[in-house]
């Protein structure tokens, strides 16, 4: 432990290889701050009680990449999540899963454009071929 790690700034290290770099409030993680895991996982952004709660970016290992809204330590609100193999969706989430307006993009350019329900597409959209040619569909 570094610095104030009750109410103000400083850097938490856990036994089992976390830490913590940032702001405090009442011993809990609270403003902005650096999650690293020993998993490879790393979260920079805003924080209340513990939780990324505001704007923030994790990163995996595995190369992904989600820049957007938190809440209560899940995706929330709008937000764009990339994968390695380029692979993306930007829009609309909640609870981790994309939810209302939105884009998926596949690796190979092509794109869907619509609704989202927990993680699916639904209702009508426009599906975008890696040529540039649209097609309304229904889901």
């Amino acid at each position: 432990m570094d610095g104030n790690c009750l109410n103000g700034n400083g850097t938490l290290v856990f036994k089992d290889g976390r830490k913590y770099i940032g702001s405090f409030a009442n011993g809990s993680y609270n403003g902005r701050g650096v999650l690293l895991l020993t998993d490879g996982r790393k979260y920079e952004g805003e924080w209340k009680n513990d939780l990324p709660n505001g704007f923030g970016t994790q990163t995996n290992p595995d190369g992904a990449v989600y820049t957007g809204g938190w809440l209560n330590g899940k995706y929330a609100g709008q937000g764009t999540l990339k994968t390695a193999d380029g692979g993306s969706y930007t829009g609309a989430w909640k609870n981790d899963l994309p939810h209302g307006k939105g884009t998926l993009t596949k690796p190979d350019g092509s794109k869907f454009k619509g609704e989202f329900r927990n993680g699916k597409a639904v209702g009508e959209g426009v599906l975008t071929t890696p040529e540039g040619r649209e097609t309304k569909i229904s889901m």
